[in-house]
């Protein structure tokens, strides 16, 4: 018998990570607004957070736009992809959840493990 704690410790790390790119997006966001009289709403990628390592970033940044928490457009070549917290990714930093419950990674938890054995 294996511990199940592992896998629903990885996802609620994955969440924790997801929000706090969410949070950087929305700070930035926050800061450009109160600082650039031109500022159309749109952020060039994080690259880097404290804590996160660099090599997951793109899988949280897949996982954001996915649940469409974060948006994306192209600016051209010269300034390339940039991106914007939706109204769902504010909402999402509101209640400090971004519910990774349908993330692959995720499938099988302690509860669902359980149901699966009686069910056998």
């Amino acid at each position: 018998m294996h511990d199940m704690s592992e896998p629903t410790r990885l996802c609620s790390e994955f969440e924790q990570n997801c929000l706090t790119v969410l949070n950087c997006y929305a700070v930035r966001d926050a800061a450009c607004k109160a600082t650039l009289n031109d500022y159309a709403g749109w952020l060039d990628r994080i690259q880097d957070v404290p804590g996160i390592e660099k090599n997951s970033l793109t899988s949280i940044h897949g996982f954001l736009i996915a649940q469409g928490l974060i948006r994306f457009e192209f600016n051209g070549r010269s300034v390339g992809l940039q991106y914007q917290v939706s109204p769902q990714g504010r909402e999402s930093i509101a209640r400090d959840s971004v519910s990774v419950s349908d993330d692959p990674r995720c499938e099988l938890s302690v509860a669902d493990s359980e149901s699966v054995s009686h069910a056998a």
